[in-house]
């Protein structure tokens, strides 16, 4: 019996390595608000609290891959007192 195999073709395979090659370097809170399952609003309140840094431009709201990436390491960090 011969195996199955995939054809993957080449302007496929260029561009997979594209994405790779050339990584986000900032999200809009709508499209940070989506890969993160939380809502825009929350993403604005947590830049007002101070816990995400975000930069304006123009109109758009823009936070560096950087400051996503440290914010969801210390994302853990704060215990908030029980009520």
């Amino acid at each position: 019996m011969m195996p199955i195999v995939q054809f993957t073709p080449q302007s496929q395979l260029a561009t997979d390595s594209a994405k790779h090659a050339n990584p986000k370097l900032g999200w809009t809170l709508a499209d940070l608000a989506q890969s993160l399952s939380v809502s825009v609003p929350f993403l604005r309140l947590e830049v007002k609290r101070g816990r995400l840094r975000a930069a304006h431009l123009g109109r758009r709201v823009v936070v560096l891959d950087s400051e996503v990436r440290d914010y969801l390491a210390h994302a853990g960090d704060t215990v908030r007192p029980r009520r």
